[in-house]
């Protein structure tokens, strides 16, 4: 093939950046995306269910921390005003 007809076969330069060519003789194997897509939603769910839990977690001990200042303040002397 001469360079004409590769530059036919390829396109302009100004048409290379939009064109999709497939690399041929890649010995690279393919990945497959749908696993990738997988891993990622079942990360995305265990970040989101740690955080719950831990928000949870965090919620219930200051919960705790409140039920004990309320029975402080309900044991201290009323002011007569």
């Amino acid at each position: 093939m001469n360079s004409s007809q590769s530059q036919t076969a390829v396109g302009t330069p100004q048409d290379r950046s939009t064109q999709f060519v497939p690399v041929e003789g890649g010995d690279a194997p393919a990945t497959d995306a749908g696993a990738f897509m997988v891993v990622a939603y079942v990360l995305m769910w265990l970040c989101t269910v740690l955080f719950v839990l831990h928000t949870w977690r965090k919620t219930r001990g200051i919960q705790q921390r409140i039920d004990e200042l309320h029975k402080v303040v309900s044991k201290l002397p009323q002011d007569g005003a």
